[in-house]
């Protein structure tokens, strides 16, 4: 877009540098975000992508907890597409680009994939809940999962309509080019469509992150006593002492507790990187739409907008990095991905290691031998063997 006034109409960029400075309209400011951007992209899409492949082709992976993290890496890919190219490109041109459709559908699109993930952030921590808690009864099935995963979208879908069905694609003030704002206007009367437009979006906060945050944290807190409690009942009545309980363990029954943990860990990590990703970005929303914007951040609306909403796009790419740090299954099968000769530089013997026992033959042969293909000492006619798990336990 030129910086030029033209014709008749002004240049929004142009009449913002003049009138408040607007930092966003520098091409160092927006070199900084493209680079910003495109990284986040191709990092979103790349970890996303090798998610979904890497649960797609392993039947092994395909749990009920796996198909929500897939639906999560399917969201994430689709907020690549969508919110993470769009936004950037409207902030910095200042006017809409895409079209008439698109004005209604991307902002609906973008509201979905939020109220879907926070929802799907949710189904994992209740499911996760019910499985430790009642252990007795039926998991989850796959079917039971996606219905779930289907029904979180519907709902995601139908309380975020409202910003399809008001946004609108027209001229502003004498400026040049079309934009795309949201109108709320009730009867004729801008009062009361300001007013429908303030409990909206108390709604949809609500909805969003108040609700599921506090179920989330509800069911982590409890899962996380409940694995205590359980592990000292069973100490307690092996050893009739629940002093040192983690010592009386059980090989087993110690490696059945660190996977717990460490599963519990990745979880919590991804709820923990998924809110600090969006605060900022609802935090400010918040504050514009009931007009409690600092002056500086008032002054520069256009460049703190843009930077929440970076913030907020990371969130496309924790979710792998922490499945490739905490989730050693998902990292084997993320290396499988790999090229056959960039293979033997990941190793992992180590990972087996420290979840599995090392189980040898029947005549009790412990001879080593190199393993040359992780540069690794193993016993010979020996193996990893991990404890079974059950259909519906995670990861």
């Amino acid at each position: 877009m030129s910086n030029d006034s033209t014709g008749d109409c002004l240049d929004l960029n142009t009449e913002l540098w003049a009138y408040r400075g607007d930092l966003t309209t520098l091409p160092i400011t927006q070199a900084i975000f493209a680079a910003l951007y495109t990284v986040i992209i191709i990092c979103g899409i790349v970890g996303n992508s090798c998610v979904i492949l890497a649960i797609s082709r392993n039947k092994s992976l395909q749990t009920v907890p796996n198909l929500f993290i897939l639906s999560l890496s399917c969201s994430d890919v689709l907020v690549c597409c969508v919110s993470a190219t769009i936004t950037p490109i409207t902030a910095f041109n200042k006017e809409w680009l895409f079209g008439a459709h698109l004005c209604r559908v991307a902002p609906w699109m973008a509201g979905i994939t939020l109220v879907f993930s926070t929802f799907t952030l949710t189904a994992i921590s209740v499911d996760r809940y019910m499985l430790i808690r009642h252990p007795m009864k039926k998991p989850m099935t796959k079917n039971q999962a996606l219905m779930v995963i289907g029904g979180i979208a519907s709902f995601a879908a139908f309380i975020s309509l409202p910003t399809m069905l008001k946004q609108r694609l027209g001229p502003f003030e004498g400026f040049c080019g079309q934009y795309c704002t949201e109108i709320w206007t009730v009867m004729d009367d801008e009062g009361a469509g300001e007013r429908e437009r303030k409990v909206y979006s108390a709604v949809l906060l609500i909805v969003q992150f108040v609700i599921p945050l506090t179920v989330i944290i509800l069911s982590y807190t409890a899962i996380s006593l409940r694995i205590g409690q359980s592990m000292i009942l069973k100490s307690t009545q092996k050893n009739g002492s629940d002093c040192n309980w983690e010592a009386n363990l059980t090989d087993q029954q110690r490696m059945a507790l660190k996977r717990r943990q460490r599963t519990n860990r990745m979880l919590i990590a991804m709820v923990v990187a998924f809110s600090a990703s969006w605060f900022w970005s609802m935090a400010y929303n918040v504050l514009r739409d009931y007009d409690y914007l600092p002056a500086p951040m008032r002054q520069q609306e256009y460049l703190f907008g843009i930077g929440t909403h970076c913030i907020a796009m990371t969130s496309t790419i924790w979710n792998p990095v922490l499945y490739a740090m905490l989730n050693l299954q998902l990292r084997q099968a993320f290396i499988r991905l790999l090229p056959e000769r960039l293979r033997g530089r990941f190793s992992t013997e180590g990972d087996m290691e420290k979840t599995c026992p090392l189980i040898t033959n029947n005549n009790g042969n412990h001879a080593s031998h190199l393993d040359h293909r992780s540069g690794s000492t193993r016993l010979k006619n020996s193996h990893w063997e991990c404890p079974p798990q059950r259909t519906g336990d995670p990861l």
